[in-house]
């Protein structure tokens, strides 16, 4: 009896510090994001609803309801979710096709991204987003590990994601069709997919993805702007001028909560694609740091509990996890520093976004499901031992 209380005493204190961290970094990230939103929002709650705490009241509503899912989540068996996986993936291609139709669809700046569904929005493509993860991570699973062909990769992994790219293209948003192609490459890296294989359906990526890019101008302005460097207050680069304004305001120390200037208009998409410039005006150079050094440490841990899987579909699954919240977090914070051209993509758990929190709270729940599967069986097998 002494032995086994030891052993659940080593496995909270030791194997399981994976479970804990990730809970506490999501809590940190997201009321962060809540405290910025609240700032970053009230101007442009005010000029749209004549409400300056519009965004900041449905982002609480939202953090509630995805808190109770994260909880949920972190409860429910990993396993549990590959037995729907082929069903969820349909209902999802669904939904990205219902959001193409006018009515439907809620169509904002020119694309048709979210659907209505009269109390509120829901995103399709972020959702999608842990649907491809599972969805992949099974098709692995049950046939290409067993038997590594080209064949066992397409069908059906690559014709769903193919059929999704699609239905994303024509919304139209070159952002999380690149974050899903990026995702899915995780996968596959991680569940060992053979190298020709890899770069074969890479090379196909690319190419659809250049051809895409090349038919739109304002795409390719985009792209143009960012590599001429062309400084200013010109169209293009209007956003990425305005951020770099906000990032040297604030210095080290920033300018105080809730005293930034750009975000009245100065900065379109303040509370949301360019909040990480918001901080940085606010909170100064320590608070920007503060943000990336959490990311850092939540993508340490969820590349623990990666490592730690005790089987394939879990180690894989995990690592597409952890990669939807790090891949658009890297992207992000790189536009707002000038580093990539602006993708309109937001920063996870801290950006305004329901769909987005709500898929980012569910990922990371799944995610500590994994890690306490993980302690559980290294208990079992100790107790066994």
């Amino acid at each position: 009896m002494g032995e086994r209380s030891n052993i659940k005493r080593y496995s909270f204190l030791r194997v399981d510090v994976e479970y804990y961290f990730l809970f506490i970094l999501t809590l940190m990230l997201s009321i962060i994001g809540l405290v910025m939103i609240s700032s970053a929002s009230m101007s442009v709650g005010e000029r749209y609803f004549g409400d300056s705490y519009w965004f900041i009241r449905r982002q609480i509503i939202w953090w509630v309801v995805s808190f109770g899912f994260f909880i949920l989540a972190s409860r429910i068996n990993y396993n549990f979710y590959r037995k729907f996986a082929n069903f969820i993936i349909i209902v999802l291609i669904g939904l990205l096709a219902l959001v193409l139709i006018p009515g439907f669809g809620v169509e904002v700046g020119g694309s048709r991204r979210w659907l209505d569904l009269w109390f509120f929005n829901i995103q399709p493509s972020e959702l999608v987003k842990v649907a491809i993860v599972v969805f992949f991570s099974d098709a692995l699973d049950r046939k290409y590990r067993h038997e590594k062909s080209l064949k066992s990769l397409l069908f059906p992994a690559f014709l769903a994601l193919f059929t999704i790219t699609v239905l994303i293209f024509l919304e139209p948003d070159l952002g999380s069709v690149i974050i899903i192609w990026l995702i899915s490459f995780v996968v596959l890296f991680v569940g060992e997919v053979r190298y020709k294989h890899l770069f074969g359906l890479g090379f196909i990526g690319l190419i659809t993805t250049v051809i895409y890019l090349f038919m739109a101008d304002y795409r390719v302005d985009r792209l143009l702007g960012f590599i001429n460097g062309n400084a200013g207050n010109d169209e293009v680069n209007f956003q990425a001028y305005q951020s770099l304004i906000a990032l040297g305001s604030g210095k080290l120390t920033g300018v105080g909560l809730g005293n930034s200037i750009q975000k009245y208009s100065y900065l379109p998409e303040a509370h949301t694609d360019f909040i990480f410039a918001i901080i940085g005006e606010e909170l100064g150079l320590v608070g920007t740091l503060i943000v990336v050094i959490l990311f850092i440490l939540l993508m340490y841990f969820g590349i623990r509990v990666c490592i730690k899987a005790k089987d394939y579909f879990s180690r894989v699954m995990a690592a597409g996890l952890i990669s939807i919240i790090i891949i658009p977090a890297i992207i992000n914070i790189f536009v707002v520093v000038g580093l990539s051209p602006v993708t309109g993509l937001t920063l996870p758990f801290v950006s305004s976004g329901g769909s987005s929190l709500f898929v980012n709270m569910i990922t990371v729940g799944i995610l500590l499901n994994i890690s306490r599967s993980n302690t559980l069986s290294r208990v079992d097998d100790n107790e066994q031992g």
